[in-house]
């Protein structure tokens, strides 16, 4: 994805309005969870290929299965103006799946038989780096940043007789705008309700990471959370692939906010 120039005017617009944005105290949050995941979608690797050659539906064609994958999040705020708060995750989005397609088909540089069992094993690793301001610090919180996220994975199809396949890797660093709302849950203390995305569209190519959650907070800034993300991938010709995924599911885990 050429993201140059997006970086530049979104780096620009967040700077701009930044001016005495900051948080009143030194803060932040720590979660760890699981995200029980549902993919769905299609891939073409390679990608100049007819669609009824190398277009693969996630569910009828490799019938990839739901899985649970960890997530891990911080956030650091700060009072001090101008400088922007950090926040940083992980997530690692895992699925494989066994099938047979009733059509000859050609994925990477390897071409299938139609009715062959197939083995489908696929992995999505997300690591985010982001910068953002605190827009409102009221008891109810809004923030607005930019991330960077770098994204690893890959889909590989083999054989299941022969053990013959091929992988698409798909390796890229992608700036995406970040925004945050979280409010509290009124006469309820400790409970509040909060969305969380980050958002790019650029050259063919549309990622968007996107959920909503409750959180309860009990004792000390200890608590959990649990919520629903939703998570959009359409590359136009990235690594020799396209593709149009989603991957949606429940999520739950403990919170610290500090």
């Amino acid at each position: 994805m050429k993201t140059g120039k997006f970086t530049l005017i979104a780096a620009g617009m967040l700077m701009a309005g930044a001016v005495s944005l900051s948080a009143d105290t030194i803060g932040g949050e720590v979660a760890v969870g699981g995200w029980y995941h549902d993919p769905g979608g299609w891939i073409k690797y390679p990608n100049d290929l007819p669609d009824d050659q190398s277009k693969l539906d996630a569910d009828d064609d490799l019938n990839l299965d739901s899985q649970a994958d960890v997530y891990l999040r911080a956030k650091l705020e700060h009072p001090i103006p101008i400088v922007p708060n950090v926040r940083v995750a992980y997530n690692r989005t895992e699925s494989s799946g066994d099938g047979q397609i009733s059509r000859d088909f050609t994925f990477g540089d390897i071409t299938f038989n139609a009715n062959e069992p197939i083995y489908t094993e696929t992995q999505l690793d997300n690591y985010d780096g982001t910068l953002y301001y605190e827009l409102l610090d009221t008891g109810a919180d809004i923030d607005l940043g930019i991330t960077v996220r770098y994204i690893d994975g890959y889909v590989k199809v083999q054989d299941k007789r022969t053990g013959i396949g091929d992988t698409s890797d798909v390796e890229f660093v992608a700036p995406m705008l970040y925004g945050n709302v979280r409010v509290p849950v009124p006469f309820l203390e400790g409970l509040s309700v909060g969305a969380e995305g980050n958002w790019i569209t650029y050259d063919g190519s549309t990622l968007y990471d996107v959920q909503a959650d409750a959180r309860y907070i009990f004792s000390m800034g200890l608590g959990f959370e649990i919520g629903y993300r939703y998570q959009k991938i359409e590359l136009d010709d990235v690594d020799n692939t396209d593709a149009d995924i989603d991957i949606q599911g429940v999520y739950g885990g403990v919170v610290w906010d500090f």
